[in-house]
């Protein structure tokens, strides 16, 4: 079926929004355009063919595109949907790590709104490290409302299969904040936590590898994530009481010296694990990684 070119913009070219420029090259033969306040970075963008023109004014050209793409910082990506000139028949969506905090921004526009998330990213950050296979195998979260327009699901769904995502998963907000808080920031948490120790100065040598695995996402956008913990703070405060909870069973057995519980609690761990993955049997190899 032969459809008319489509109009998206995508406000910060940074690594998600670089990458997501570069990945949608062709997409119903699409005109990507892009708002930025670094020129260096539109300048880059338009001679890697990423965007058709870039724009540091958002008003220039938020009111003439279709589709937009919020790509930036949750206190930013707010105040965009709050204030943002976006045409009245356009669709606006976010790649935000924070689903729930973002309704009361874009409540009773006139622009229709769907929370978006792919589920990748890398630790360095900037258009510079953008790769348009950066969404490979990955998957998308959407949070339609209840009245959202199903021609409107469609069409982000066959935006994600376009950039490479596996699947796209629906989803509300509250159950996404509540699942990334675990998936995603607790994970942030604990690799932060694992770098405040002054043994990690001293540990070139002394790791096989899963220090470094372990501590990989600890090198992050401080201010990025200060946002995205601050605006999940109840679930992810639960997350780490959970978290504090299964220390602290493993810490009590190392205490008792008590190798039943503590082997209890290591096995149903690997078999919870197994099950994530879909094996069917325990690792048995004498050289398994750790």
């Amino acid at each position: 079926m032969k459809h008319e070119p489509l109009s998206i913009l995508i406000i910060g070219l940074g690594l998600i929004g670089g990458s997501m420029a570069k990945a949608l090259k062709g997409f119903y033969d699409c005109n990507i355009y892009g708002v930025d306040a670094d020129p260096s970075v539109l300048s880059a963008a338009e001679n890697d063919g990423a965007i058709r023109k870039g724009y540091s004014d958002l008003a220039e050209i938020a009111p003439h595109c279709r589709l937009n793409i919020i790509c930036i910082r949750p206190e930013d990506t707010f105040s965009l949907l709050q204030n943002a000139p976006f045409s009245e028949n356009s669709l606006v969506t976010d790649v935000c790590g924070v689903k729930e905090y973002l309704l009361p921004a874009a409540s009773g526009k006139k622009y229709r709104y769907i929370g978006g998330h792919p589920m990748a990213g890398r630790e360095c950050g900037g258009y510079w490290n953008s790769d348009p296979t950066l969404f490979q195998n990955a998957c998308y979260l959407l949070t339609p409302a209840a009245d959202a327009l199903g021609e409107d699901i469609v069409l982000l769904k066959e935006m994600a299969a376009h950039i490479g995502c596996r699947k796209t998963v629906l989803t509300t907000p509250q159950k996404h904040d509540q699942m990334v808080a675990y998936t995603s920031q607790l994970m942030h948490v604990v690799a932060a936590a694992l770098c405040d120790n002054t043994l990690l100065d001293q540990a070139e040598g002394f790791s096989a590898g899963s220090l470094r695995d372990c501590t990989r996402v600890a090198k992050l956008d401080s201010k990025m994530w200060t946002q995205l913990f601050l605006a999940n703070r109840a679930a992810l405060t639960a997350r780490i009481n959970e978290f504090e909870h299964s220390l602290n069973q493993i810490k009590s057995a190392l205490k008792k010296n008590d190798a039943n519980a503590l082997q209890t609690f290591l096995e149903t761990a690997a078999d919870r694990k197994r099950r994530y993955l879909s094996e069917n049997t325990p690792c048995e190899s004498p050289r398994q990684r750790i």
